[in-house]
């Protein structure tokens, strides 16, 4: 379990990394979008914690990992899309940006998160 959570700082630092150059290399994420430095944190919280549960009922049953992991996902998408949805009809000036970081941060961190599982899934099965 630390080594999720160490990859998983590495990955947000990495990405708020990648954000701050990107908004001194150029215009299109300007000061005002401060906002788009604290998504790969909102992504690391809410991914650890999804990880936390699913990891746990792994220990326990088979059908209670599923229930929860599935749950689990319908309900972060649904977080999510709330997120995106009050941030975009309530700041139309940033929406744009806060869209596209938005989007390339749940890809990242989802495919993170599914490679990870398999990884837990496969050294649970040994």
């Amino acid at each position: 379990m630390r080594r999720y959570y160490l990859i998983l700082v590495v990955l947000t630092l990495l990405l708020t990394a990648v954000v701050w150059w990107v908004s001194m290399r150029g215009p299109a994420l300007g000061s005002q979008h401060s906002i788009l430095y604290v998504l790969p944190l909102y992504f690391a919280v809410v991914t650890g914690i999804q990880h936390y549960v699913v990891a746990n009922s792994l220990k326990k049953d088979p059908r209670t990992f599923i229930k929860n992991f599935l749950g689990l996902t319908v309900g972060t998408l649904f977080l999510h899309l709330v997120v995106l949805s009050l941030w975009a009809f309530t700041h139309i000036p940033t929406a744009k940006p806060f869209i596209i970081v938005f989007g390339i941060g749940f890809v990242l961190y989802l495919v993170f998160e599914t490679l990870m599982l398999i990884l837990l899934v496969r050294s649970h099965k040994k």
